[in-house]
């Protein structure tokens, strides 16, 4: 496929939708922001599918390379420098603890970080979701029993929503006394995903987009995969989510999409995208209210991530978790959260179909 002639990037600039969303939220809670000043509330970062990412806290990042890996250390470092406490919960492709350094290619480049979590303190990005969501509750509670942590603000990047959403079931089933601030997903997949909306190969559910023809190749090469695309599956999904209702009660949700990769006739299914999630799947569209009552939308022209914006031969700040814009959205939600859910629900969101 030639680029140029069949998908569509948008300008990297401020959509309408984003500044107009952005600028309700304000002007909703003028005198209302909190200052997060409080020591024992924190951010945690969790990345999705097949990444890894290393533990670090908001006092120990890591030193050499990166400060938190490939996926986190961009909205890790704005957080921080916005006075935002961020933890990075420790992320592998696979069983264990996270490697202590890492080359580029790999996930890196980071080294000389905090020392590592064990295997069931760590998510398995790519094995059971069931799994991944009790470590991913597990590594919050050590946050509470080590660290004092009590209120969590949640951020979660593709797959790493699936997860969390995971985890909030397992600290809410363990009455932990840990309080879920808000939740913001980032590229997340609240309904079928371009890669496993189909019955047959994945990369026939690419409706010939190379690009995606390429991830999806890479990805069926990782040895158990096969247990999230089958999960990721349309009716798989849709019951789990359905089994979700209550979770998410009184949390303020956060959806943020990537619109990077447009095409003209396309499958308006799954286009556009960002790569590896469609619009409507990153902005829950068909999701009910009873399993997201507090949700507001954004999109961004950007791609899934800075390997997604590599391989469209793009710059890093091209991808959603590595520009500004995306950092101010989950600041704004942050410090919103004490006031957003006297806020019309669905702003900025797509209406559902019928």
């Amino acid at each position: 496929m030639n680029k140029q002639h069949h998908v569509k990037r948008r300008p990297l600039a401020r959509l309408a939708g984003i500044a107009v969303s952005l600028g309700l939220i304000t002007a909703s809670l003028t005198g209302c922001v909190s200052d997060n000043s409080d020591p024992h509330r924190v951010a945690v970062i969790i990345s999705g599918v097949a990444s890894v990412s290393p533990f670090t806290t908001p006092d120990q990042p890591c030193t050499e390379g990166q400060s938190a890996g490939a996926t986190d250390s961009f909205i890790r470092d704005y957080l921080e420098n916005e006075s935002i406490q961020v933890f990075t919960a420790p992320v592998m492709a696979g069983p264990g603890q996270v490697p202590s350094e890492l080359p580029q290619d790999k996930g890196g480049p980071f080294g000389n970080c905090p020392e590592q979590l064990p295997a069931e303190l760590t998510v398995d990005s790519t094995n059971s979701v069931d799994t991944a969501g009790k470590n991913l509750s597990a590594f919050i509670s050590y946050v509470h029993e080590k660290y004092g942590v009590r209120q969590v603000d949640l951020i979660a990047h593709s797959l790493g929503g699936i997860f969390t959403r995971n985890a909030i079931r397992e600290l809410q089933s363990h009455n932990s006394p840990v309080e879920v601030m808000t939740l913001t997903t980032i590229g997340s997949p609240w309904e079928s995903p371009i890669m496993a909306n189909t019955s047959s190969d994945p990369v026939q559910a690419c409706d010939g987009f190379e690009l995606c023809e390429g991830f999806m190749e890479e990805l069926v090469a990782i040895p158990s995969i096969n247990n999230i695309l089958n999960f990721l599956a349309p009716e798989s999904i849709n019951q789990w989510t359905q089994e979700q209702t209550g979770v998410l009660d009184n949390i303020p949700v956060t959806l943020i999409a990537g619109t990077y990769f447009s095409k003209v006739a396309g499958n308006s299914a799954k286009w556009p995208n960002d790569g590896f999630i469609q619009y409507s799947a990153a902005t829950a569209r068909n999701v009910p209210d009873s399993v997201l009552p507090i949700r507001a939308c954004f999109t961004e022209p950007y791609t899934h991530s800075v390997y997604t914006s590599h391989f469209a031969g793009d710059a890093p700040d091209s991808a959603i978790t590595w520009n500004a814009q995306t950092g101010l959205i989950i600041l704004n939600a942050i410090r919103t959260a004490h006031t957003t859910q006297q806020l019309t629900n669905r702003l900025g969101c797509p209406t559902p179909e019928k």
